[in-house]
C-alpha cells in the first residue's frame, strides 16, 4: 500500500512539474514572440547559460537561429560578428519576468565580447482566480 501511495505521489509530482515547464516554455516563446517591431533576419536565440534557446513553433523556428557559442566550429562566425538575443526567465512568486537582452557578439583574440543594444522586459503574473497567466508588461528598451 505504501510503495502504491509512493508511486501515485511520485506522479503527480512529476506531472505537475512538467506542465510548469510547459506553461515557462509556451509564456518565454509568447516573449519573443511579441517583439516584432525590433526583430530583424539573422537574430540568434541563447539562453542565460550561452546554449542556444530552441523554440517549440515551426513559425518562430523559421525566423530565427540558435548557436552555441563556445563551440569551436562557431567562432569563424563570430569573429564576422551576430546579432543576439539573450532569453532570462525568472520565476518569483507568480510573476514570470522575461528579460531578452539585445546583444552583437564577435570573438577575437579568444576573448568573447557581447555589446549590449538594450531588451525587453515581458512580464507575466497567474491568476489563481483564471488558472492560467497573464500578462501585465511588455516594454522594450534601447541603450
Amino acid at each position: 500500500m505504501k510503495k502504491i501511495i509512493l508511486i501515485v505521489l511520485v506522479f503527480t509530482y512529476t506531472s505537475s512539474y512538467g506542465q510548469t515547464k510547459d506553461d515557462c516554455k509556451v509564456m518565454i516563446d509568447s516573449a519573443i514572440a511579441m517583439q516584432k517591431a525590433v526583430y530583424r533576419p539573422n537574430i540568434y536565440l541563447i539562453d542565460e547559460k550561452d546554449q542556444p534557446y530552441l523554440l517549440s513553433a515551426d513559425e518562430l523556428r523559421k525566423k530565427f537561429k540558435h548557436i552555441s557559442l563556445y563551440e569551436a566550429q562557431n567562432k569563424k562566425l563570430l569573429k564576422q560578428g551576430i546579432n543576439a538575443w539573450k532569453i532570462f526567465p525568472i520565476l518569483n512568486g507568480n510573476r514570470m519576468t522575461i528579460n531578452i537582452i539585445d546583444f552583437i557578439i564577435t570573438y577575437s583574440k579568444n576573448n568573447y565580447a557581447f555589446k549590449n543594444g538594450g531588451g525587453a522586459t515581458v512580464i507575466f503574473e497567474y491568476s489563481c482566480d483564471s488558472n492560467k497567466w497573464i500578462l501585465l508588461e511588455n516594454k522594450w528598451s534601447g541603450i
